[in-house]
């Protein structure tokens, strides 16, 4: 039977004033992720780099309408992202990768509150804050959100032109029209064709299912649509007559994805079968991921939610760029943060709906492997940043020992079966144990693979050759770990 305390907590959780406050509590513990040596991270991705030069060309050149990487013009992506970085660069006066890694730290805050409010709508306020916990329990909504280029800043205005889209649906306000034109509009500035999949795929599955098409033809939505096209298309009309040969560049840009690799340049090409996202994206959205089999369960026994429209529209907005993508012949890792809003929304559901029984169960399988898996990952954190960073063994202790208590009520309550204890222990310690993996851990080792330990001091290098000499194990669990973060 559960526990008087877990009854008391759930109820708190699921009150506005509790939800609130749990809220701010999960997205400060996110920003700690985020914002954590943002500045000395070292560039983990060429597209990053390609986004901070672009950004810095604009604002040292003055010319933000045609992108340029070094003395290259540059028109593979929209530039609504680089002048993201370029006005930050201007604002805090500094063109290095932190102008452009600011507005995806920020946008993927932004993106965890709009799913809160998305799922609180749904389901209450309980729910809401379940889906928060979901998302940032995804290996690749932090990631994509510490680094500088255009997804995330993709993914929040898909969001919320989808969360538009469906109080659209549900209030017949058509004042919402012209909004998510505007934010359609600015997601193709963003990153152009992407919006087909993560917006328009969901939106016409969804209209198609519940037989409402004709919807599309009304007047006001043709204007909408209209408006999106011309925020989005301005750009590409005015480099297409300013910039010689602009035309047959972005041609070949947009038939790339679709499996044209005589359009490739350089990296450009990532062409894999249609079922590579069935292995990447458990992956991607791990450790929340493992709660896959709750969600394939859920949109199964609904039969994909009949019935019942605006949560079928969510789970749409999950399925449907998962099918879109895996179609589609190009294929990376970090697509899948598109799939992860819906997948939060729906696992929210799913776990909402399960019994009390199951709930319990649920929380004593995997909420004890997840919360030992903390305690575990926590002593390795202590022992790099004793050995590696050569931090004080006291205070490192100290640290670890109230991080790994965290942990320990985790663990406590999984065994009782109290499932919101368990989530309300574990998901502040992942995102803590995170926050310093990603803020100091990656970071380090990333210099001393990426710069063959410049940067380090010489007791510094003479530390890290000793501990790599005396626990080459423990070096490669770090490396592997921070090379996991596509």
């Amino acid at each position: 039977m559960t526990n008087n305390l877990e009854i008391r907590s759930r109820a708190w959780l699921s009150s506005p004033p509790g939800a609130y406050l749990a809220g701010a509590v999960l997205l400060a513990a996110l920003a700690l992720v985020l914002f954590t040596n943002l500045r000395v991270d070292p560039i983990g991705r060429e597209s990053e780099r390609r986004a901070a030069i672009v950004a810095r060309g604009m604002v040292e050149s003055g010319d933000w309408l045609v992108p340029r990487l070094g003395g290259t013009v540059r028109l593979q992506k929209p530039p609504l992202f680089y002048w993201a970085g370029a006005a930050t660069a201007k604002a805090l006066g500094d063109t290095g990768p932190i102008a452009v890694r600011l507005p995806s730290a920020f946008a993927c805050l932004a993106l965890v509150a709009l799913i809160m409010v998305w799922a609180r709508s749904l389901g209450g306020a309980g729910q809401g804050l379940l889906a928060g916990a979901v998302l940032v329990a995804a290996i690749q909504l932090t990631s994509s959100g510490r680094r500088g280029d255009a997804e995330m800043l993709l993914a929040l205005l898909c969001v919320a032109s989808l969360m538009v889209f469906d109080r659209l649906y549900t209030t017949h306000r058509r004042a919402l029209l012209p909004l998510f034109g505007v934010l359609a509009g600015l997601a193709i500035l963003t990153k152009a064709t992407a919006v087909l999949l993560v917006v328009v795929a969901p939106i016409l599955a969804f209209l198609a299912l519940e037989r409402e098409l004709r919807r599309l033809l009304d007047p006001g939505v043709l204007s909408a649509c209209a408006l999106a096209l011309a925020i989005g298309l301005s750009w590409y009309v005015a480099v297409i007559s300013l910039v010689p040969d602009a035309f047959e560049t972005l041609w070949h840009d947009l038939i790339l994805p679709l499996g044209q690799t005589h359009a490739a340049r350089g990296d450009a090409a990532h062409f894999r079968p249609f079922w590579w996202y069935l292995s990447v994206l458990p992956i991607r959205a791990a450790p929340a991921s493992l709660l896959l089999p709750v969600v394939v369960w859920r949109l199964y026994t609904t039969r994909v939610f009949r019935g019942d429209p605006r949560k079928r529209f969510a789970a749409l907005t999950f399925l449907g760029p998962f099918v879109a993508f895996s179609l589609l012949p190009q294929k990376q890792n970090h697509y899948t943060l598109s799939m992860l809003p819906g997948l939060a929304l729906v696992t929210a559901d799913a776990l909402a709906a399960l019994s009390s029984r199951v709930r319990e169960w649920l929380a004593r399988g995997l909420g004890t492997l997840l919360a030992l898996a903390g305690i575990a990952v926590t002593v390795l954190l202590a022992l790099f940043l004793a050995w590696i960073e050569g931090l004080p063994p006291l205070g490192v202790a100290a640290g670890a020992a109230a991080i790994g208590a965290i942990f320990a009520l985790a663990f406590a309550a999984a065994l009782r079966g109290w499932a919101v204890a368990f989530a309300a222990a574990w998901v502040p310690a992942f995102l803590l144990v995170f926050a310093v993996h990603r803020g100091i851990v990656s970071v380090r080792v990333a210099i001393i693979e990426q710069g063959g330990y410049q940067g380090l001091t010489i007791d510094e290098r003479e530390r890290v050759i000793h501990t790599a000499r005396a626990h080459p194990w423990f070096v490669d669990v770090f490396r592997v770990a921070s090379g996991s973060s596509d």
